[in-house]
């Protein structure tokens, strides 16, 4: 494990010279900080070496390719979106430097509403223009997603489901390759993390805990980061925060379930009959009409991500102009197809579950990707197991199931490329891991023990 910690660095030094040096020291040692603040001091030992092995195999994969990379680009940059977040950070430095000679066009303008290009442009002013380190940013808050699914994992289920997690979370590939790269996924991911690590709290922690306090403050930060980075995330927390609120409250605790459950329709019922008088004195058009509004929103969202087959960047049809905005050939195909059932709401929910499916490949990319869903499709039984293996805070898996819930909603209503998909399904990977590999754990122990008992039982009889 010191070599991890010594070689890293050296190879920064190597390739990109001193800033990227101190740089790397600076990364791999505060996650090694952060690794002692997020876990008990018991677990403290194993989890650094959960971290330096996934922080390791990520830096034995990035240098290589950012030096092959740069060959080629001149940036080490491995993907279009990658190498444009490089190009907008840069482009950024310059400018406020008072370099009148470069511009952004119009093609990646919204880029500057997040805020993930002035992170990049913060480290191009602090140590120039050194693109080696966003990617071991993202590889260092890759190493300590792990290092939290883990701990998250081991508060729910047992020691050897949590290692397993964590295992899994330091070599899942899909995991590995959005960590090496200069995209906004690994940073999200992590909030994410920490926001679900704050949920789990908040739904075990004693009434009048005076760490309550810290905990919703530093939800609150999480939040407004969220809301820069990733909207619908933000949205789901504070759903997951009004369901531990509900499940601890003590008018929760004065009621029973089937006059909470009741309680909580009427709640629905007078608020979504508000809505529908209120847009009824608004609007002429029948309900039926936002139904239809939803579902062409949607064809059209996942029209357009399949027009865009080479990058989540927007395409020049979206981009608006002195004479506005052009809906794209497929957006307009798609409004002349009826509505059904299994186009528009079966396909979508499986393509955004499942694909790619091994035996749907028809490229070398496509098959290396399918082989890694065998691995998904085995945690998603894990995960409809996980409730049979008793876990220990049932109300932080109930929040855990709504989040992978919703966030598998939203991926099937926006998502229609399969690159894309891959990258923003990320979310739901953790959560898999989680209470998949508690399932299969649970899984394993009961096919074990019923071996045990019949090899007994043939001996009891041969006696």
């Amino acid at each position: 494990m010191v070599a991890i910690r010594v070689l890293a660095p050296l190879g920064a030094l190597i390739i990109e010279g001193w800033p990227a040096l101190v740089g790397a020291v600076l990364i791999q040692e505060g996650c090694l900080w952060l690794v002692g603040r997020l876990t008990e001091a018991c677990q403290r030992a194993l989890c650094a070496r959960l971290f330096l092995g996934a922080y390791g195999l990520r830096i034995a994969i990035a240098l290589p390719t950012h030096v092959v990379a740069r060959l080629g680009n001149g940036n080490g940059s491995l993907f279009q979106d990658d190498y444009t977040n490089d190009l907008v950070g840069e482009w950024l430095v310059r400018i406020a430097s008072g370099d009148g000679t470069v511009s952004i066009f119009a093609g990646h303008q919204h880029l500057l509403d997040g805020l993930y290009p002035y992170l990049l442009m913060g480290l191009y002013t602090l140590f120039g223009y050194t693109p080696l380190l966003p990617k071991l940013i993202n590889i260092g808050l890759a190493a300590l997603s792990a290092v939290l699914v883990f701990e998250l994992t081991r508060r729910v289920f047992s020691q050897r489901a949590a290692l397993l997690a964590g295992v899994g979370a330091a070599v899942v590939p899909t995991m590995v390759i959005w960590s090496i790269v200069s995209l906004k996924e690994t940073l999200v991911l992590f909030l994410a993390l920490v926001a679900l690590r704050l949920v789990q709290f908040l739904s075990t922690a004693p009434a009048h805990s005076s760490r309550i306090g810290d905990a919703l403050v530093l939800m609150a930060a999480l939040l407004a980061l969220l809301v820069d980075l990733r909207p619908t995330l933000a949205v789901m927390l504070v759903g997951l925060l009004v369901v531990v609120w509900g499940a601890r409250s003590p008018f929760r605790r004065r009621l029973r379930s089937w006059q909470f459950g009741f309680a909580t329709l009427a709640l629905v019922l007078i608020v979504g009959g508000g809505l529908w008088v209120a847009r009824s004195r608004t609007s002429n058009r029948p309900l039926t009409g936002v139904v239809e509004d939803v579902v062409l929103q949607i064809r059209h969202r996942r029209a357009q991500e399949a027009a865009s087959a080479r990058s989540q960047l927007r395409p020049e049809q979206e981009v608006l102009s002195a004479t506005g905005s052009q809906l794209p050939l497929a957006e307009a195909a798609s409004d002349a197809q009826p509505f059904s059932v299994t186009s528009d709401v079966v396909e979508p929910l499986a393509f955004a579950l499942l694909a790619p499916a091994p035996w749907q490949a028809h490229t070398l990319t496509e098959l290396a990707a399918g082989a890694e869903m065998l691995g998904w499709y085995a945690l998603l039984v894990g995960t409809c197991l996980s409730w049979l293996a008793q876990p220990r805070q049932r109300l932080f898996v109930i929040c855990l199931v709504i989040f992978v819930v919703a966030n598998w909603l939203v991926l099937a209503a926006s998502e229609g490329n399969l690159g894309n998909l891959l990258r923003h399904r990320l979310l739901l990977d953790p959560a898999l891991l989680l209470l998949g590999c508690g399932g299969l754990e649970w899984l394993v122990r009961q096919v074990i023990a019923r071996r045990s008992q019949t090899i007994l039982t043939h001996q009891y009889v041969a006696q």
